[in-house]
């Protein structure tokens, strides 16, 4: 059936990431909400729909309403949620948004996703917090963190397919030499495989530089009707998408060969009517150097066990098959905790835009991932330009 209304990218806003204090959650929610309805030339009064993730720091029991209440919205939202599936959030909210406009039950959503947990508590409450994810009775007993989740992964990945614990230290640097060029960026200098592989043990076989640096940062989407904006930008429009889960628990996965984003994306591609050579570049969800690799194969640009080969070879460059997080990614632009991943979107809007820093040449499709969990809750849109 065809959509009762058009739905497009109408603005985008991020903020600046890393340590940002004594700006507070509410302070980025201010910024990020402003600087999309200036981006999208619109009044605040045009939303009627908001969908915010939840912050790990500074947020509120009912997070959506209580944005909602300090916008000044409260009355005049005829949707209000707060999207909670982990670092998969901000793009399942971007999906969501689209279906709302394409209903007709909303003109403009703004999709909204900041943080402060790098300044807004002490890390030894963010480290627990994201200890306190894993399963109550099978993993959080025996001392399992998220990043020791991600080593099990990790480490079955490289024995399956005859793998060196080096293999993965390609990744982070290959999406350093975007972050170097970004002055967005929280991580710029240069990096080398071998400063990958001499950084300290995190959890075997995962070392410091294959995991994410933790941010305060965030930033907006709107999502509404091309008639309510006049300022004529380019605009992108969702072309598919697709939702997946194989676990949520890595005790409780069947097999750690395949997860919930083989699902997703074969979903999203479907919809889409469009393979992964179609695609002109992807914002993956880089939350470890093992993710990556994971979504390059179960998506399908490279074949199984080939991700760090493929990158190694060049694969995520500009001149590459596929370009991956222009902006430098999670792993060197900076993680903002629940917000990760927002500045994929922001992001590739501004690569359809043709304003990015590190621009692929004239863009038509992308394909955006997104996970929560340990690869436990994932969402993938293809975006087209408009």
């Amino acid at each position: 059936m065809a959509p009762v209304h058009e739905a497009r990218i109408l603005g985008i806003h991020d903020t600046e990431i890393g340590k940002l204090a004594p700006l507070t959650t509410w302070d980025l929610i201010g910024q990020s909400t402003a600087g999309a309805l200036m981006d999208a030339a619109l009044d605040i009064g045009v939303l009627d729909g908001i969908l915010c993730t939840e912050p790990m720091v500074g947020g509120a029991a009912r997070h959506a309403v209580a944005v909602a209440e300090y916008l000044g919205l409260s009355e005049r939202l005829t949707v209000c949620e707060t999207v909670k599936n982990g670092g998969a959030a901000p793009l399942s909210a971007l999906v969501t948004a689209f279906d709302l406009v394409e209903s007709g039950r909303c003109q403009a959503v703004l999709v909204l996703s900041v943080d402060t947990v790098r300044t807004g508590q002490d890390p030894s409450r963010t480290l627990a917090a994201f200890a306190g994810m894993r399963h109550a009775v099978w993993e959080q007993p025996f001392g399992m963190t998220t990043v020791s989740a991600y080593a099990l992964m990790a480490d079955a990945y490289l024995r399956t397919y005859g793998l060196g614990r080096d293999d993965l230290a390609s990744i982070p640097v290959e999406l350093r030499r975007y972050a170097m060029t970004h002055p967005g960026a929280r991580h710029r200098e240069p990096l080398t495989v071998d400063e990958v592989v001499a950084s300290r043990p995190i959890s075997t076989p995962l070392r410091l530089l294959e995991c994410p640096s933790v941010s305060d940062g965030g930033g907006a989407v709107i999502v509404g009707r091309p008639s309510i904006a006049a300022n004529g930008r380019v605009r992108g429009r969702l072309l598919g998408s697709g939702r997946g889960t194989t676990h949520d628990s890595v005790a409780y996965a069947t097999t750690l060969d395949r997860t919930g984003c083989s699902v997703s994306s074969g979903r999203a591609l479907t919809a889409a009517s469009v393979s992964p050579a179609d695609i002109d570049f992807a914002m993956l969800y880089d939350s470890y150097s093992i993710a990556v690799a994971l979504q390059l194969e179960e998506i399908g640009f490279c074949p199984p066990g080939q991700a760090p080969a493929f990158v190694a070879e060049g694969g995520l460059r500009l001149d590459g098959p596929t370009p991956v997080n222009m902006h430098g990614g999670l792993l060197s632009h900076g993680h903002c905790g629940s917000a990760a991943g927002i500045q994929h979107i922001t992001e590739a809007v501004r690569q359809f835009r043709g304003e990015a820093v590190n621009q692929v040449p004239s863009p038509e499709l992308a394909l955006l991932h997104g996970e929560g969990g340990v690869l436990s809750t994932n969402c993938t849109a293809v975006l087209a330009v408009d």
